[in-house]
């Protein structure tokens, strides 16, 4: 035991210190006190750590939940846009081709003036009257382009006069008028080049037309366009080699070149 006044060694028994006289009562007193004090702070410290700890995991809770209302309303668009393609898409595959279809009759005038009825979608299209040996007829800015009766009309886009599809084979055919001139032949290698035809290309051409057939995969594409003033009017046949309709689309596209002018 030590003096608390001058910190000198006590002896046992001892009441007073015999160096400055201090009271060793009064020193075991101070040392109980500055014990007492010590536990005290130490309960002081834990309760604020304490404090901190729940202030702390309150805030945690608290964001946690701002984070949760704030998310609540993007879901909700979420799930109803998920809803709103899901009916789209559903809609789509019941009614794919709507009710009715725009279908150009004797388009002699610029592209985007060309005259066009209505007929129901499920009805083969008749652009004019003329009709013979399973085949109609469209004239577009002057050329005259039969077309098989029994394929079906689709919805048209763009610079496009007539989208057809035949459903039992899988073929397609679209008619088109392009404000573009320029030399036949260069027309038809830009054509090929386009669609990335790798075979040698069966290719014809004239002063004032082409026609190619090229395979590209295992789809045939055949194309008769016919240029004046600046104009191409041109259409597209497209099937599969190995469709067991294959050379029915070989004839069909025979009489239609030998009419396509």
């Amino acid at each position: 035991m030590y003096c608390k006044n001058c910190g000198r060694q006590l002896k046992e028994g001892m009441r007073f210190c015999d160096r400055c006289g201090q009271s060793v009562r009064k020193s075991k007193e101070s040392s109980q006190a500055a014990r007492h004090r010590e536990i005290e702070e130490l309960k002081a410290e834990r309760l604020n750590r304490k404090r901190r700890l729940a202030e702390k995991e309150a805030k945690q809770a608290l964001s946690k939940e701002r984070k949760k209302k704030r998310s609540k309303p993007f879901i909700f668009v979420i799930i109803i846009i998920l809803i709103a393609l899901a009916s789209v898409l559903i809609g789509y595959n019941m009614f794919p081709s709507g009710d009715t279809v725009n279908i150009p009759v004797n388009t002699d005038a610029p592209v985007n003036s060309a005259a066009q009825t209505t007929v129901p979608i499920s009805q083969s299209p008749s652009p004019s009257a003329a009709m013979k040996d399973g085949y109609s007829e469209i004239t577009v800015a002057n050329v005259t382009c039969p077309y098989p009766s029994s394929f079906r009309a689709n919805p048209t886009s763009g610079s496009e006069k007539l989208n057809l599809t035949d459903s039992l084979g899988g073929a397609t055919m679209v008619v088109t008028q392009e404000a573009k001139g320029g030399e036949p032949k260069d027309l038809m290698k830009e054509y090929i080049s386009q669609i990335g035809a790798s075979d040698d290309p069966e290719m014809h051409a004239g002063s004032e037309w082409y026609s190619v057939t090229a395979t590209v995969g295992n789809s045939v594409h055949h194309r008769k366009c016919v240029v004046r003033n600046g104009l191409s009017v041109y259409y597209d046949f497209t099937y599969d080699a190995s469709s067991s309709a294959s050379s029915k689309y070989a004839d069909y596209i025979d009489y239609i070149d030998s009419k396509f002018n």
